[in-house]
């Protein structure tokens, strides 16, 4: 009877407290009304909890007379709702911006940007959404202050020009590392370049797959990538999963169409007869043409058309407990405003993690990608549809008779003729592509034995193959007397790396610590081979096997290797007295034996002054971060063998087999080094309606890797040695500035300001011939030469016109004006890269709308038009002339800086005449759309756009554009321009729609 009676009571104790207790349920979601997955629930002040489910739901057994509920989820702000009547709480997450924007890639792991005590620039995937770019440099314009990235040409898939504060080195390179995901890149490959500046190596990077970039730019940051940071680190991580997310689909694509920013204006057949007619008189002589009966042959129209640009992507991504995922597939497909020029690129990604255990996490980042690249002939290159047409008589007749496009050798009804083929001829009977197959993979494994300490091993590889065709029929400038030109080559890399790194972190309170222990290992191979023929039995026969002769034919293999240890720890106190050290050190087959190993160290701190106590509540300044670093970092971008002792094989002796000596050892070579201090300062003010940093950098470079000329009597066949010798100094001033001008309300607007100064000069060269005085290294239109900097102009100064008689004149060596071209001086005369650089963004939305712009400017550089040479001189040459020749000298017109026209040399030669000031204001980017949201049960998006590229230019530039840098992006030079396409201006209309 007990036994029954105490059952009873326990019963009714149950249904009691079960009956003082309630169910409340809801969706969590964020304020897009996307359901956010795992978001955790909890009953405020006891364990009691759960997490949402894949679609934002949860349930919670809660108290009948409520409490609090407290939702947090990663990335948005904790919120604490208050139980009321209802069991129905639905939940609307905000993001939180500082826990959003505080994490920043750095070598070999992350870290808080509030902790950050080096300087490192950041863009997110804003950046490159609805952007018509071919490469993700394009996207990066503008954005990111002490970073200048120059298009080389229009060109479709042209290389691009970084260059990260400043210029650092001479016969090394000045490009910076490129690290995708981890894996470092070999950027140096890049097809043949066509008299231009080459095919850019790093187009299978897809920039719609980018999630971030951050530019590592003092050695403090760059340091940990040792022998390779010496001229900055890009970062690039791309877009993965999360866990608990359930899939979320975005499409995307935009179609446009692209002209140049600007084109020459030509003079037309009866003005060529006349200004041509002019000179003969001049001269004495008779080829005189008869002006009215002239034809015009406007060549740039006949080679150019309207470019059409159109892109696919479609990405899905998401998660489950244990298991992240992102994929992705890109379809580009361009024409060029060149006829003929065509870009496709496939692309595909795959980011994977899974959790194995509750120790191991294994991942993987495959991206295998495919470029086919139809061109044409480039800037220096005579055969080039944008140079020939500038070049070519305006007064022939494209077509015969029937229509047909004439080619061969062609002449005017004087007798007059230039060089075979014509502009549209070489288009029509040229086959030029470059097919990039690429695939970058990497995979990792990490295992945690411990809460607080991380083991990741990883290897990852590039894998590349680069196949060049061309075929130039018989009627066409190449193929032209050797009854048609062919040749085919290859291009293959194997580029693979091992790293292995420790991670520990430790909290002791009041102090925080990270330490980083590591191993990497390098291999790069390329293999190259490519083989000429000429006379062909037809014009269409196209493969190199057709041709009757093989006239030549080349094959190289070389390999080089790195082997590096690193270490680097973080330490902060009281979270606002920050500290970081880190230490490298290096090995590379490339340098002699004696000093294969360099060592490179860095330092940086950091003091958070908004924690202090005097700062504490301060209406105007709520955050004040003060920070400087000192680093060493090296550049290793050499040839593999420039340090070996050199043999080569061939038949130089008379046609008889034997082997000469083509480069001097040198076994104490080492690795050029580059020494930075860099001071600043980052703020938020009035509770962040400006954010910002100013920062202030002396970047040092020693021991130059230098080719030294060696006297010619040796018997070397390169009459250099690579040598350690020369300083190069690069130091200014680089700024941030954010304004949220409008935060709150319907209405949001932001405003950002970036720029940045550098002032470089060679502080030290080699005197090689022991008079005292650092030898100048001449490099044709410019000068390396001790106090001035790198690649400066080297000119002889243009007087104007004199007045009296149509003469050129030239200042001499007093500074008095003379005709006399001989007796000229030749002085520095500026610098090709800008000295001031930046950009102007603004951001708006209102109800939907949403309306971005980004402006790009520079200032203090000036651009060598080399090519004013052959279209600006006066008919001293064969070649069409530009319209402003109309306003040359005669005794009429004596107020011109233009000389009078004479078939002869009368101000054509190389002068500050062709050197013209570079500066401009770009609109770069410009955007308008709108979003349609809440779609449909899955809360679908739908957002319709409009977008530009280039649509606005301010300039006083002479040429055609005054971003083209026409170098290799390797070179030490630019700024010498030869008929360098310009970009592109492109406007396009897109959708994106996600679910």
């Amino acid at each position: 009877m007990r036994k029954v009676l105490l059952l009873f009571m326990g019963l009714m104790l149950f249904a009691g407290a079960a009956w003082a207790q309630r169910t409340v349920e809801g969706t969590v979601t964020d304020v897009d009304g996307e359901p956010l997955i795992g978001a955790n629930v909890v009953l405020k002040g006891t364990t009691t909890g759960t997490t949402t489910d894949f679609d934002g739901k949860y349930a919670l057994l809660v108290p009948s007379e409520g409490g609090i509920l407290v939702i947090s989820y990663t990335g948005f702000q904790t919120q604490e709702v208050e139980i009321g009547a209802s069991n129905l709480i639905d939940i609307t997450m905000a993001e939180d911006a500082e826990v959003l924007g505080e994490v920043v890639v750095v070598g070999y792991g992350t870290q808080s940007r509030r902790n950050l005590t080096s300087s490192i620039a950041s863009i997110d995937n804003k950046a490159f959404e609805n952007v018509s770019v071919q490469g993700f440099e394009q996207a990066m314009q503008a954005r990111l202050p002490g970073v200048n990235i120059t298009g080389n040409a229009g060109t479709l898939g042209a290389q691009q020009t970084i260059r990260v504060r400043g210029v650092g080195s001479i016969n090394a390179s000045n490009q910076p590392l490129f690290v995708v995901d981890g894996l470092i890149l070999n950027s140096g490959i890049e097809g043949s370049a066509l008299g231009g500046p080459g095919t850019n190596p790093l187009l299978g990077i897809n920039p719609e797959d980018i999630e971030s970039v951050d530019v590592l730019k003092d050695a403090a940051a760059a340091a940990i990538y040792g022998s390779r940071g010496s001229n900055g680190v890009i970062l690039i991580t791309t877009k993965s999963g999360a866990y608990n997310q359930k899939p979320r689909v975005s499409l995307n694509y935009y179609a446009g169409t692209s002209q140049p920013t600007e084109q020459y204006d030509l003079l037309t057949g009866p003005e060529y007869a006349r200004i041509w007619n002019y000179g003969t008189t001049y001269q004495g002589l008779t080829d005189f043409y008869d002006e009215d009966a002239q034809p015009t042959a406007n060549w740039l129209d006949l080679v150019s058309q309207d470019g059409f640009v159109q892109q696919a992507s479609a990405t899905v991504s998401g998660g489950t407990q244990t298991t992240k995922y992102s994929l992705g597939a890109t379809y580009r497909d361009e024409d060029g405003w060149i006829k003929t020029t065509n870009l496709k690129r496939y692309a595909f990604r795959l980011n994977l993690e899974q959790q194995v255990n509750d120790y191991f996490t294994f991942g993987m980042n495959l991206n295998p990608s495919r470029t086919v690249n139809t061109r044409a002939n480039e800037d220096n290159n005579v055969a080039s549809p944008q140079t020939f047409s500038a070049l070519f008589f305006p007064n022939l007749e494209p077509f015969d008779e029937n229509g047909e496009t004439r080619g061969g050798v062609l002449f005017t009804d004087i007798g007059r003729a230039s060089f075979p083929g014509s502009p549209l001829a070489n288009l029509e009977g040229q086959d030029v592509t470059l097919t990039i197959n690429q695939v970058l993979a990497n995979t990792y494994l990490e295992y945690r034995p411990l809460e607080n300490l991380k083991l990741r091993t990883e290897f990852g590889a590039q894998l590349a193959s680069y196949e060049d065709f061309y075929k130039a029929a018989s009627f066409t400038t190449d193929g032209f007397g050797s009854g048609g030109y062919g040749s085919v080559g290859t291009q293959n890399l194997v580029n693979w790396q091992w790293q292995t790194t420790a991670t520990y972190t430790a909290d002791f309170g009041r102090s925080n610590l990270d330490a980083t222990l590591g191993y990497t290992m390098n291999r790069e191979q390329i293999n190259e081979f490519s083989v000429d023929g000429n006379t062909f039995a037809s014009d269409d026969l196209k493969t190199i096997n057709s041709a009757a002769e093989i006239v030549a034919g080349t094959g190289s293999q070389n390999d080089v290797t790195f082997l590096g240890y690193l270490g680097r720890i973080n330490y902060s106190l009281d979270n606002k007295y920050l500290l970081s050290a880190s230490v490298r050190i290096d090995g590379s087959s490339r340098f002699g034996v004696n000093n294969r190993y360099g060592t490179f160290p860095a330092l940086s701190a950091g003091w958070i002054m908004s924690e202090e106590d005097f700062l504490a509540g301060n209406s105007v300044v709520n955050f004040l971060k003060l920070r400087g670093s000192w680093g060493i970092s090296g550049n290793a971008a050499i040839g593999n063998f420039d340090a070996r002792g050199l043999v080569g094989f061939g038949n130089d002796y008379n046609m008889t087999p034997g082997f000469l000596f083509t480069r001097l050892e040198n076994a104490d070579l080492e690795w050029e080094k580059n020494q930075t201090i860099d001071v600043g300062v980052e703020f938020g003010l009035l509770d962040d309606f400006i954010t910002g940093s100013l920062t202030y950098y002396n970047r040092k470079t020693s021991d130059l890797l230098l080719d030294v000329p060696i006297p010619q009597t040796t018997g070397i066949v390169n009459a250099v040695i690579t040598q350690n010798a020369g300083e190069i100094v690069n130091k200014g001033w680089e700024f941030l500035v954010d304004f949220n001008v409008m935060r709150n309300g319907p209405f949001q607007w932001t405003l950002g300001l970036n720029g940045a100064t550098v002032q470089n000069e060679v502080t030290k060269l080699v005197d090689n011939n022991g008079d005292g005085v650092d030898d100048d290294i001449f490099l044709g239109r410019q000068l390396i030469r001790t106090g001035e900097a790198v690649g400066s102009w080297y000119l002889v100064e243009y007087a104007g016109v004199d007045p009296a008689n149509g003469d050129a004149l030239f200042n001499d060596l007093e500074g008095n004006a003379s005709s006399a071209y001989s007796l000229a001086n030749r002085s520095v005369q500026g610098w090709f890269l800008p000295t001031f650089s930046g950009g102007l963004s603004s951001n708006m939305s209102f109800m939907g709308f949403d309306f971005n712009m980004l402006w790009q400017f520079a200032n203090g550089n000036s651009l060598y038009r080399n090519e004013g040479r052959f279209i600006e001189t006066q008919i001293s040459s064969v070649f069409n002339n530009t319209r402003n020749m109309l306003d040359h000298w005669t005794p009429e017109n004596t107020n011109t800086d233009v000389p009078e026209a004479r078939r002869a040399s009368n101000g054509n030669q190389h002068s500050t005449r062709y050197l013209s000031d570079a500066s401009f204001l770009r609109l770069k980017n410009i955007q308008l759309g709108y979003t349609f949201g809440g779609l449909g049960a899955s809360n679908t998006s739908v957002r319709v756009y409009v977008a530009g590229q280039n649509l606005l230019t301010f300039t006083g530039f002479d040429g055609l554009d005054p971003e083209a840098s026409g170098q290799d992006s390797d070179d030490v030079r630019g700024g010498d321009l030869f008929f360098s396409r310009p970009q592109s201006k492109t406007l396009t209309f897109g959708v994106n729609v996600n679910f």
